[in-house]
């Protein structure tokens, strides 16, 4: 809940959903931390696709790019996102790595 919170305030518009790449990487590295914390390990499909959305980021400087700041603050958020409507998370999650496996994140 705080870490929303704290999202919504460091972004310029709130309202504004966070450009999709930074919100697929974000899932992506939530993934790979949980993934960690519970196993100690991490699938190698993974890290191909957190790759795969980090090239997909909009360019430093980029009016729709999240500052440094601004990511914490979603990867921050993603536990939130989880609990407050596990569904919608997970849909979310399944179509970021169904995009980027059909867009040739692994070799």
């Amino acid at each position: 809940m705080i870490a929303g919170l704290l999202f919504a305030l460091v972004l310029t518009d709130p309202a504004a959903p966070p450009p999709r790449a930074e919100l697929c990487l974000a899932h992506v590295n939530a993934l790979i931390a949980e993934s960690q914390r519970e196993t100690g390990m991490v699938a190698g499909p993974s890290w191909y696709i957190r790759s795969w959305w980090t090239a997909r980021l909009p360019g430093e400087g980029a009016s729709e790019a999240l500052t440094g700041e601004q990511r914490a603050a979603l990867d921050a958020s993603m536990p939130g996102r989880k609990a407050a409507d596990p569904d919608a998370y997970r849909t979310e999650l399944r179509a970021c790595v169904a995009e980027a496996i059909e867009g040739g994140a692994l070799p």
